[in-house]
């Protein structure tokens, strides 16, 4: 798979993408490519299961802005209407699907990434 194959896959908008990262496609596979090594899912996940609702907000807003940097628009979306849940103060119980569908396009899009990276190392 070549990289802009693994945009098309993981829901990058290609051009608007690399123009956000200054016309260089490098640098934003780059980026790209560090993505699954990011902390930032794991805390959202302890703070989700610890019911730490004032972590879990941040935790998921950072998440929606390293994605949409990123141009992962699937995953942002989703990480954004997770969030405008959180602060509309929706129950967790409540968001169980929200989670759901956060923590399973969270985990297609690493393990592609993680994938490409394993056939085309750096």
């Amino acid at each position: 798979m070549c990289f802009s194959q693994l945009l098309v896959l993981i829901g990058v908008d290609a051009p608007d993408a690399v123009a956000r990262f200054g016309g260089q496609e490098a640098l934003l596979r780059r980026f790209l490519l560090k993505f699954p090594q990011d902390p930032t899912f794991g805390a959202l996940d302890a703070a989700h299961n610890a019911g730490d609702i004032e972590a879990l907000t941040r935790q998921v807003h950072t998440l929606k802005g390293v994605t949409a940097n990123l141009g992962l628009a699937p995953l942002s979306r989703l990480a954004a209407d997770y969030l405008a849940a959180l602060r509309a103060g929706t129950p967790l119980s409540a968001l169980d699907a929200q989670y759901q569908a956060l923590c399973a396009e969270y985990r297609r899009v690493t393990e592609a990434i993680v994938q490409f990276s394993a056939g085309n190392p750096a």
